[in-house]
């Protein structure tokens, strides 16, 4: 009998909206807490991955993301859309990561990137064919383009992923970053003009 209100409340807990599970959140339910998770893990996961470009940084750094989300649910502001909120939160871990990781390089001694280490991350071309001169040149102009996002300034490459990588509007572009429509519209503009230059391709 004990076990009835918590299965009707697993039952019911889906039909909820973001600011009440985050209401219930801040009153430290756990059931709505892993509610939010199945909601928003696998596209936060695969933003974060294209960001800094490491399977198991991305792991990390998507735990840090809700354990955040968790400690700061009692400030959040029904009146925010909680997409972007959370968001924002990602991208907060993600520049100081690339700070961290910059920092490491500048006091390490150790051999360079590895397929495991940051710049690495490279999509699988799609048909590659069957010559493996063409799969070799296409996975090295991959893991060039990689390197090239990794490099761009922090607010370009957020632009970019978002918008371009991850389709979504100028707008909620604009809302995660802070920044006018028009900011975003820029943004993502230099950030493949800059890209271009970098890849030798003609503008």
């Amino acid at each position: 009998m004990s076990l009835r209100p918590l299965e009707n409340t697993r039952i019911n807990v889906g039909d909820r909206s973001d600011a009440d599970l985050m209401a219930e959140i801040a009153e430290g339910d756990h059931v709505a807490f892993t509610e939010l998770m199945a909601r928003y893990k696998a596209p936060l996961f695969r933003f974060i991955l294209r960001y800094v470009g490491v399977n198991n940084e991305a792991e990390d750094l998507l735990q840090d993301v809700f354990v955040s989300v968790f400690s700061k649910a009692a400030s959040y502001d029904p009146a925010w859309k909680l997409s972007t909120w959370i968001y924002r939160i990602a991208l907060n871990k993600c520049r100081d990561y690339g700070r961290k990781q910059r920092l490491r390089k500048l006091v390490s001694f150790t051999q360079p990137e590895s397929e495991d280490e940051p710049g690495a991350y490279a999509p699988e071309p799609v048909d590659l064919g069957p010559n493996v001169e063409d799969i070799v040149d296409r996975r090295q102009e991959m893991s060039r383009l990689s390197a090239a996002i990794d490099a761009l300034p922090h607010k370009m490459r957020s632009a970019l992923v978002l918008h371009t990588i991850e389709g979504r509007s100028q707008i909620e572009c604009s809302e995660i970053l802070g920044v006018s429509r028009k900011s975003v519209e820029m943004l993502v503009y230099r950030a493949r003009k800059t890209l271009r230059e970098k890849m030798g391709y003609e503008a």
